[in-house]
């Protein structure tokens, strides 16, 4: 089971939704109804509508059930107003061991602001697992501690 958080139109949610396969849940997250229909008109045309559930978050937190096995957070991050209470969220969400996939564009955070992020999830419980090179990004994957 895995979260596109902030999912926007849906491009990751419909690639994500073929790498799970037919057993898996891409739950594709967003405030924004319109871009809730976009991702639902997409799956729909893609074939993909058993594989993907839409989730409209609220303001102040993701408020779904369950446990995940992946969150994705590409290029959403910077634009939470409480990270803190987000990242623990997340924690809370991620099943032992876990992984958050999390991106962020470097045009509009420094390095510095993204290692305040990463400090943050990781004071929540996440343990870094890898820097990654994404073009246009500042990138990491941590790791909820078992």
């Amino acid at each position: 089971t895995v979260m596109d958080l902030g999912c926007g139109a849906g491009f990751a949610s419909i690639g994500l939704a073929k790498l799970v396969g037919q057993e898996g849940l891409v739950i594709a997250a967003d405030l924004q109804p319109e871009m809730l229909e976009m991702v639902s008109e997409r799956a729909r045309k893609a074939g993909l509508s058993d594989r993907i559930r839409i989730h409209q978050c609220q303001p102040d937190r993701i408020g779904i059930e369950g446990q995940l096995d992946f969150v994705v957070a590409f290029w959403m991050a910077h634009e939470v107003p409480d990270w803190q209470g987000f990242a623990k969220e997340i924690h809370a969400l991620l099943k032992p061991e876990g992984r958050f996939f999390v991106a962020e564009p470097k045009m509009h955070i420094s390095h510095e602001d993204f290692e305040t992020t990463i400090c943050e999830a990781q004071d929540m419980g996440l343990a870094m697992l890898e820097r990654l090179r994404v073009r246009l990004s500042r990138a990491a994957v941590l790791s909820k501690v078992a």
